[in-house]
């Protein structure tokens, strides 16, 4: 049985629990669980923990999600507890996408741009974003400054996922030691707005950093109903939420037209007073 921490299968049993239900210990992180997996302590059924986290995601705040979830699926919960479900299963969603194969392109743009998280060393905290020629987000970072060490993580982040042949950024001199990271046999572009035409490996690319800027333009949708973020920890969560989303979660990802027809309606019944 997999960790449902750190996904690894070196577990072995623990025990039981004092309802009989089998207890687990994992050898690599040490911490145990039992055979119901995250789901174990909580009266909420793990369909509607899901579907809560899934409607904060869709830009909705705490409040609007918790109105939505007491409308569509008669579950009355507290925004805290909406916030609450997003902090621990937003980690759930990461580990699950880390087991998806994607093909990842290996055509990166790269870009910051400024977001509100309290405590930072300036007005605004930096916001690093990598993502493919598929629009496809690779990795984020949310820095203290915008320095090369900044840039550096950002790349190492994306470089888990797979190895790029070229990355395009803008003029920003952060990058051109950053990217020094991978060697001679990637191809550092400059370019922002307009499109540059570059050669490589006898094809003419057109190649400009308009993709990720299209991305943060969702970003700062995703953003807007924050009344700024609380801490450094909560800001890099909510930004993973985000790229699972985008990646996997967003309608225009989804084939619609692959997924079985749903249960009739009739056979629903609704609550009575």
């Amino acid at each position: 049985m997999r960790c449902i921490h750190c996904l690894s299968f070196k577990t072995v049993r623990n025990g039981y629990t004092e309802k009989g239900i089998q207890r687990y210990k994992c050898n690599d992180c040490g911490r145990r669980f039992c055979e119901k997996g995250f789901f174990a302590r909580y009266r909420h059924k793990p369909k509607d923990i899901i579907n809560t986290v899934y409607l904060r995601l869709k830009r909705q705040s705490l409040r609007e999600t918790q109105d939505s979830v007491a409308r569509l699926l008669y579950v009355h919960i507290s925004y805290v507890t909406v916030y609450n479900w997003c902090m621990k299963f937003i980690k759930l969603l990461t580990l699950w996408a880390s087991l998806i194969d994607q093909d990842w392109d290996k055509v990166w743009h790269i870009d910051e741009k400024f977001i509100k998280v309290r405590g930072s060393k300036d007005k605004f905290a930096y916001l690093f974003v990598a993502v493919d020629r598929k629009n496809k987000i690779l990795a984020t970072f949310v820095a203290n400054t915008r320095t090369t060490e900044s840039a550096k993580e950002i790349l190492r982040r994306a470089r888990k996922k797979k190895i790029p042949l070229i990355i395009v950024t803008d003029e920003c001199q952060i990058y051109k030691k950053a990217c020094k990271i991978f060697g001679r046999k990637v191809l550092h572009v400059k370019t922002h707005f307009k499109a540059k035409n570059v050669a490589y490996k006898g094809e003419i690319l057109k190649l400009s950093n308009n993709r990720v800027e299209r991305v943060n333009s969702d970003i700062d949708l995703f953003l807007h109903v924050f009344r700024g973020l609380k801490s450094f920890r909560t800001a890099e969560i909510w930004m993973r939420g985000f790229m699972i989303y985008h990646n996997y979660l967003k309608p225009s990802k989804i084939n619609w037209h692959k997924i079985h027809r749903p249960v009739s309606y009739t056979h629903l019944t609704l609550p009575t007073n």
